[in-house]
């Protein structure tokens, strides 16, 4: 249950936003080997400072969540067309090249200032600000076309040469509420920056400026990975009806929807951050862990075996909600939550990379390399999360290096199981880059077709 291309340039156009996707996860990779090295105790005491460990989360974080998120679904949107790509849909590639370079080359234009702002912390820079906003654009007329593209998902096409199956129109509903929820987020973006923009400045203009729009983005990661997750069932798998689908995609997405409510709330109250927080607190996870487990069930009934990627993506998805529970002021059991149910997505999506190389007129990866690149990622991830979560349980501050010496304590071992873990899931990041460039690099498909 893959979105099929109908045209050779929408096909180039998802290449186009999958090498940004890759390259983004790539730079993002770099910053996090960084980052997790310098948690670590006695190597942590090597690196420069809780500056230099801002920058690198918060390029860390735009890179690998934003950058590889939106260019992840830039390709979906592609792929699921309905036309061939039109100017401002190139135009929308062109410009999130540019934003996403500008934001990972900032700090060599001089001092930056990281905000630790949450979902978007950003640094204090001329060059990243730009890089942002254009990035920002980018997804908006991604979004748009997207959204326009797929007008007539509700219906059967009469008369011409395209026709939907059920299934399609499942994946096609999906994209489009995805497409829905992220202009959504930026109206919201927009409204709040108008209200905010003349009085906040600072780490609280840019806290109160994404905290709405970035509660209101992870319905769209969600609405994602439930469609990455259906694209990894086989076709032999009897999936639930189009329709019941279709309305299990709409009640995950109908909050973020209707999210715009909230605004009739100040910004800068407490009502507002408390609205947003309980907003996803407590209607983001139901239809995931729903369809996720009946997935699971149906596997089993059929005496299949979940996709690697499903399975962990699940799992990731399950023990994020579960240290979500537990959370009791700003400790490293936020980053442990987030680094869960933000992995989830993560994982899936690099399951559907390898399955949509062939939409692509590449090879797919050998599966045993894909089982071991995907276990390598996801339980780097949860061996993070054990780190994490023990050094939150023991009061350690998010978004700091924390205590780098060497000593016996609880909180030094969970920086250790930090550190392995993050090592791991580098090693599962850099491997999907390997194996994807290698399917992507001129000759490797025919390489592959004749070993295949």
């Amino acid at each position: 249950m893959l979105p099929q291309h109908r045209h050779e340039a929408s096909g180039q156009l998802a290449l186009g936003w999958l090498v940004l996707a890759t390259a983004a996860v790539a730079a993002s990779a770099l910053f996090a080997i960084l980052i997790v090295m310098a948690r670590v105790p006695g190597i942590g005491s090597l690196f420069p400072g809780t500056e230099f460990y801002r920058v690198a989360l918060t390029l860390h974080v735009d890179l690998s969540q934003w950058v590889w998120f939106m260019a992840f679904a830039g390709m979906l949107w592609s792929l699921a067309a309905r036309r061939a790509p039109g100017p401002w849909a190139w135009a929308a590639l062109a410009l999130a090249t540019l934003g996403a370079l500008l934001m990972a080359v900032s700090p060599a234009f001089g001092a930056v200032r990281p905000l630790m702002s949450n979902y978007m912390p950003v640094l204090d820079s001329p060059v990243f600000l730009a890089g942002l906003a254009i990035y920002g654009l980018a997804v908006l007329i991604s979004a748009l076309v997207a959204l326009l593209d797929a007008a007539p998902v509700f219906r059967r096409a009469a008369g011409t040469d395209i026709t939907y199956d059920s299934q399609d129109t499942v994946m096609s509903l999906g994209l489009q509420l995805a497409a829905a929820v992220v202009l959504v987020a930026l109206a919201v973006l927009a409204v709040t920056w108008w209200q905010v923009s003349a009085t906040l400045s600072g780490h609280a203009l840019f806290e109160t400026l994404f905290w709405g729009p970035g509660h209101i983005w992870q319905f769209c990661l969600t609405t994602l990975m439930l469609l990455a997750w259906l694209g990894l069932c086989p076709p032999a798998l009897a999936l639930p009806s189009a329709p019941r689908l279709r309305l299990l995609l709409l009640l995950g997405a109908a909050p973020a929807l209707v999210s715009p409510l909230l605004l009739v709330l100040a910004p800068e109250s407490p009502e507002y951050f408390s609205a947003f927080t309980r907003l996803m607190q407590w209607t983001s996870w139901e239809i995931p862990l729903f369809l996720g487990s009946l997935l699971i069930v149906l596997h089993r009934r059929s005496r299949m075996i979940p996709a690697t990627g499903l399975a962990l993506s699940l799992l990731l998805l399950v023990c994020g909600i579960v240290l979500g529970t537990i959370i009791d002021g700003q400790t490293t059991l936020v980053t442990a939550h987030y680094h869960g149910t933000i992995g989830a997505v993560t994982l899936a999506f690099m399951g559907l990379t390898h399955g949509v190389l062939p939409l692509l007129g590449h090879a797919m990866p050998p599966q045993p390399r894909i089982g071991l690149q995907l276990r390598l990622y996801g339980y780097g991830i949860l061996m993070m999360m054990a780190g994490l979560a023990g050094a939150g349980l023991m009061g350690a501050p998010r978004k700091m290096a924390g205590n780098v010496g060497i000593e016996f304590s609880v909180e030094t071992v969970s920086r250790v199981f930090l550190g392995i873990g993050g090592s791991l899931a580098t090693a599962g990041i850099l491997m999907f880059l390997y194996l994807v460039l290698r399917q992507m690099w001129p000759g490797a498909a025919l390489r592959g077709a004749h070993h295949g």
